[in-house]
């Protein structure tokens, strides 16, 4: 009896032992939260301080404008791999001060400032909140009949870790990662620099680039400010978004070919080319064969100037057009390719313009050269265009239009020393047109 007593005893002296863990820390996560808040209140809200906030949109679209309809490379459409961030990267400059935020973009079409209302919250971690409406900060976000959604607009930042006084962010919605860093210099100077270089690299293809005697062959659509790598015989295909910088452009992640990494180019002292950051490769400037200059670019889908195959594709969308809104709505045989100073994002673009009994459409495009074909121009389609009366999103058929003159480009071009330019299609010589000069 004597012997349970004390194994009784010893177990009891054993559970009533305090095995309770030290606290690893000497405050509550709200009081931590708190002060990481305050410490990046501090750092943020420093008197006369500028940042530049660059960030990407969350849009994810398909590769085909890279290399459209190349079976080496995608057998399909439907193969054709869909990339994050795929209109780029922009950059916001801010001043931040007791709930209030002034701003200024790149994406604006000239510097004036802005301001509006901000917050510090706690989410998944630290939060800048960007709470009303601000015409530079909600861009991307604001809704409107061509984009219902949105363009993939972050309205909420998570602060992920302040390095070198650079601030790594994440947007909530899209993941993207983003920067806020300090605005060296004048802010006018910084967001005109920015637009000067966008305008450099406007209508620019790249020449071919070795990478330890692998070429690699570079794709280049600088308004949607996207950069293709196609290499190993154009078997391997990747693609990076990238951002306007001072200097040139910067990826939004590194990509490492054969051994080499790029992750930032440089425009250089002449404008005709790029170079590497370390100067150890040169790129040169492709000009296209044509680029709109005036309004009169005017296709006419009738027998004779246009090729067949167009003609009778045209003529299908003209009818889908009576069939589904009534034989009042027409649409008109006469197509344009059109200069435009300032587009969706305040860059310079050129635009396709076609109208249905009177109701305009429009689409934003790009017309880029060819590395080594001097005599072409390719056709990259960015958007529909952001205006009052662009009725666009209710003729799907007009797009579908403008979609597959995309589909043939590049497009060999030559001056009929008539008023007109003949385009034919580098992949398909049986589809052509005539565009009045």
């Amino acid at each position: 009896m004597k012997r349970y007593i004390y194994i009784a005893f010893a177990l009891l002296t054993f559970t009533s032992c305090d095995y309770k863990e030290k606290e690893l820390f000497s405050k509550k996560p709200s009081e931590r939260s708190v002060e990481v808040l305050q410490t990046y209140k501090d750092l943020l809200e420093t008197p006369g301080t500028y940042w530049v906030l660059t960030s990407y949109p969350g849009v994810n679209n398909t590769a085909f404008w890279a290399y459209p309809y190349n079976p080496t490379v995608f057998a399909t459409e439907r193969d054709y791999p869909r990339y994050p961030r795929s209109i780029g990267g922009y950059s916001t400059v801010l001043k931040f001060n007791e709930g209030m935020v002034t701003s200024s973009s790149e994406v604006k079409a000239n510097n004036n400032e802005s301001s509006s209302y901000f917050s510090y919250t706690t989410t998944e971690g630290p939060t800048l909140s960007f709470e009303t409406y601000d015409s530079s900060l909600h861009h991307f976000s604001y809704v409107t009949n061509n984009f219902p959604s949105g363009r993939g607009g972050e309205t909420e930042f998570v602060i992920l870790k302040e390095e070198n006084g650079v601030l790594m962010l994440r947007g909530r919605k899209s993941n993207n990662l983003a920067t806020l860093k300090k605005l060296e210099g004048n802010r006018e100077s910084f967001l005109n620099k920015l637009r000067e270089n966008t305008n450099t690299l406007k209508n620019k293809a790249l020449t071919p680039i070795m990478a330890n005697g692998t070429e690699v062959t570079l794709k280049f659509f600088s308004s949607y400010r996207q950069l293709a790598f196609l290499w190993d015989n154009n078997q391997k295909y990747d693609q990076r978004a990238f951002a306007i910088t001072e200097k040139g452009f910067k990826l939004y992640e590194p990509i490492t070919i054969n051994g080499v990494t790029f992750s930032e180019f440089y425009i250089n002292d002449t404008k005709t080319g790029l170079t590497t950051a370390d100067g150890s490769i040169s790129i040169n400037f492709v000009n296209p064969a044509f680029i709109p200059t005036n309004n009169a670019h005017r296709i006419n889908f009738l027998t004779g100037w246009v090729s067949p195959s167009l003609l009778t594709y045209f003529n299908r969308r003209k009818r889908a057009i009576t069939r589904e809104f009534g034989s009042n709505f027409v649409l008109s045989d006469a197509l344009y390719f059109l200069p435009l100073s300032v587009g969706n994002d305040g860059t310079s673009v050129s635009q396709f313009y076609a109208e249905v009994s009177g109701y305009t459409c429009y689409y934003e495009s790009e017309f880029v050269g060819i590395a080594g074909k001097p005599n072409q121009v390719e056709i990259l389609f960015r958007d529909t265009l952001e205006k009052e009366y662009n009725s666009l999103y209710f003729f799907s058929s007009v797009k579908s239009l403008f979609l597959q003159l995309a589909k043939f480009s590049p497009y060999t071009v030559e001056d009929q020393q008539n008023g007109y330019y003949l385009f034919t299609s580098a992949r398909n010589s049986e589809v052509w047109f005539y565009v009045a000069q």
